[in-house]
């Protein structure tokens, strides 16, 4: 039943291949026979599925239900004698075959080794945009079509086939090493993942270490007469990648500069040495500069921006604090008026603990040192009632 089936698929594509090339104007033999005189030269044993002549040019047709019964080592001696003669080309056709509008053979053609290079320069353009993900995908495109023209340019009639299948088929003939093949796969279920909906977020090595091997592959199957073109594009490429790195680079000394942004001074600054600590021991001193110098500019871009949001408070002494501040030593007195001035951002004075000094008068109290700073607040005004310290407190506003 199922070698019935099998005979049935077979036919039928033959007879629909047939049909379709005829439809184009092709002369076409189906299971032409060499004792007949239909098999414009001898291929021994072999009898192909459809000959197809048109305009002088032909093609040499095999037709395949199923990937797993191509012994493409077979094919390649077939199709390297047909390739030996002029305007003559060897297809092999299968149900798994890559989806094309047009007919095998005809106007399908892949892109010229030129051409690819040029499309292999628009990824440095989505590298230097950072846009590494559709990079990836363009890359994936250039190097499966780079596959596809050597598979062609070596005789190995396999240009149609699937990406695994032909990433197999090259690997099992030699065209791939074991190494080059495994990174492939692996960026090959990367490339299904996203082609298919799915969110794939990617890291710049990943695409680093793909772009590195398709040069090598490349470097290999393209004829020598583009290397000096290969050569310019992987220049203009690496400056790509080290401007996308140094993006990278600045945006990771971002985050972590607006995460101490956000802590309390000791903590960032314990934070710092620890981390200057450590980046000298491991030669990365220039790297914690670059770190410290940005944090330092965070701090100031936050200062001002507190300072342009936050409305400052009219600060006013009564004669009962006047008198008190005026009547401290020196050093006191300043670390004093120091205090006083951050209630000029009150309430969004985090620098001081503040608390009510009671629930009746409405009066607040201030922490500074042994000191107390008693003071009433009104609209956009700050009144400084008295400054005592903390043994006078219940004496004086009990």
């Amino acid at each position: 039943m199922i070698i019935n089936n099998t005979k049935t698929l077979h036919h039928d594509k033959v007879k629909s291949l047939a049909e379709k090339y005829v439809n184009e104007g092709f002369d076409v033999v189906i299971e032409p026979k060499m004792n007949q005189l239909q098999l414009p030269f001898n291929l021994g044993n072999y009898q192909p599925d459809i000959i197809a002549t048109k305009n002088n040019s032909g093609l040499v047709i095999d037709v395949k239900t199923s990937t797993n019964r191509v012994s493409v080592e077979n094919l390649q001696a077939i199709s390297e004698e047909i390739s030996r003669h002029p305007d003559w080309r060897f297809l092999l056709v299968t149900l798994e075959d890559i989806e094309a509008e047009s007919l095998p053979g005809t106007s399908e053609e892949l892109p010229s080794w030129e051409e690819l290079i040029d499309h292999f320069s628009q990824v440095g353009k989505l590298i230097k945009n950072n846009d590494i993900e559709p990079a990836f995908l363009f890359l994936w495109s250039v190097f499966e079509g780079a596959l596809r023209k050597k598979a062609v340019d070596v005789s190995i009639p396999i240009e149609r086939l699937p990406a695994i299948k032909l990433l197999r088929s090259m690997y099992s003939l030699g065209e791939l090493s074991i190494s080059e093949f495994d990174i492939i796969q692996a960026c090959l279920e990367e490339r299904n993942r996203m082609a298919h909906g799915y969110i794939q977020k990617l890291n710049l090595e990943v695409l680093a270490n793909f772009v590195k091997l398709v040069v090598v592959l490349l470097c290999e199957w393209i004829p020598d007469i583009y290397i000096s073109l290969l050569s310019q594009t992987v220049a203009s490429m690496k400056r790509s990648f080290n401007e996308t790195k140094a993006q990278e680079y600045q945006k990771c000394l971002e985050i972590v500069a607006s995460v101490l942004q956000d802590v309390p001074t000791e903590t960032k600054d314990r934070t710092l040495a620890a981390i200057k600590e450590i980046s000298e021991q491991e030669g990365l001193t220039t790297n914690f500069n670059d770190l410290q110098l940005i944090v330092y500019e965070y701090c100031d871009i936050s200062t001002e921006s507190n300072n342009q949001q936050i409305n400052k408070n009219k600060i006013v002494l009564d004669d009962n604090a006047q008198i008190a501040l005026d009547a401290l030593p020196t050093q006191e007195k300043e670390k004093i008026s120091h205090a006083i001035s951050y209630l000029e951002k009150f309430p969004n004075c985090s620098e001081m603990e503040v608390s009510k000094l009671d629930s009746i008068s409405g009066n607040f109290i201030a922490k500074s040192g042994i000191y107390r700073i008693i003071f009433e607040v009104q609209s956009e005004k700050v009144t400084i009632v008295d400054i005592v310290n903390y043994n006078r407190i219940e004496m004086a506003f009990k």
